[in-house]
């Protein structure tokens, strides 16, 4: 089993126009933490790393406890979206890579299933 894992909602239907459709995905079961999870990725992009030893001040920020800020960084590191490295949490590319392997495999079934059989 994966040092970190967690479960993406994904809604086949419905379009993923931006960041918060994402994250109310992974927030699916605590959704108002959404817009705080958007806030810190918005204050990762803006700052470039983040100690994690300011989460007191982070929890005011984003107006949340202790049980959800905690709650908020542990899906963002389970999902791939965030990492910490030398104590500061920083933007992580494996969420991303995940979902593109995720396409590429998916795309690959597609492709066979549209070839003619010979």
């Amino acid at each position: 089993m994966a040092k970190y894992e967690t479960t993406i909602k994904i809604k086949a239907r419905e379009r993923i126009p931006d960041l918060r459709t994402i994250l109310e995905g992974l927030f699916y079961r605590k959704p108002e933490l959404s817009q705080k999870a958007e806030s810190f990725i918005y204050a990762l992009i803006k700052r470039k790393r983040i100690p994690a030893k300011e989460w007191e001040a982070l929890q005011k920020e984003f107006g949340c406890t202790h049980q959800e800020y905690y709650t908020m960084i542990d899906k963002l590191r389970d999902a791939g979206m965030i990492t910490k490295v030398d104590g500061e949490w920083i933007l992580s590319e494996q969420f991303a890579n995940r979902c593109q392997e995720m396409a590429d495999i998916w795309q690959s079934f597609i492709k066979r299933w549209k070839t003619p059989v010979s």
